[in-house]
C-alpha cells in the first residue's frame, strides 16, 4: 500500500470522532479502524472500504454508492437513511444490524453479505428473505 493511501486512511482514523457530513469521496479506507465513529451524513461514494472496521458506527444518511464494502464490519452500526446504491457488499457482516430503513439494499446485495436471524430487512427484501430479519 502506497504512503498516500496509508496516511489517508490514517487521518480519517485519527480524526474519526470528527467525521460528521464528511466528504470521503473515492478515499482508500481499507482496513480503517471506525469503530463507534460519528460519520452521519457522510459521503463515502467510491470509496475503497474493505476490511474497514465500522461496528457500532453512526452513518445515519450516509451515502455507499458504488463504495466497496467487501469483507467490511457493520455490526450494529446506525443505518437508517444510508444508501447502498451500487455498493459491493460482498462479506460484509450486517448481523446484529437495523437494515429496515436504509436505502436501495438489494436482494443480490444481501445475498452476497453476512447475515443472520438478527438482521433486521427492510420490508420490501423480507417477503423474499423471510427466515431473516423477522424481527
Amino acid at each position: 500500500m502506497s504512503d498516500e493511501k496509508v496516511s489517508e486512511r490514517r487521518s480519517a482514523e485519527l480524526n474519526k470522532k470528527n467525521l460528521n457530513r464528511a466528504d470521503l469521496t473515492r478515499q482508500v479506507l481499507i482496513g480503517a479502524n471506525l469503530a463507534r465513529a460519528n460519520l452521519r451524513g457522510a459521503n463515502l461514494s467510491d470509496a475503497n472500504m474493505v476490511c474497514a472496521n465500522l461496528r457500532e458506527a453512526v452513518l445515519v444518511e450516509a451515502k455507499f454508492y458504488n463504495t466497496n464494502l467487501t469483507d467490511a464490519k457493520l455490526s450494529r452500526a446506525k443505518l437508517d437513511g444510508a444508501d447502498f446504491t451500487k455498493a459491493d457488499t460482498t462479506g460484509t457482516d450486517f448481523r446484529n444490524t437495523n437494515l429496515s430503513l436504509v436505502k436501495n439494499l438489494t436482494m443480490q446485495q444481501i445475498r452476497a453479505a453476512r447475515v443472520d436471524e438478527t438482521t433486521r430487512l427492510p420490508r420490501s427484501l423480507k417477503a423474499n428473505m423471510p427466515q431473516i430479519g423477522a424481527n
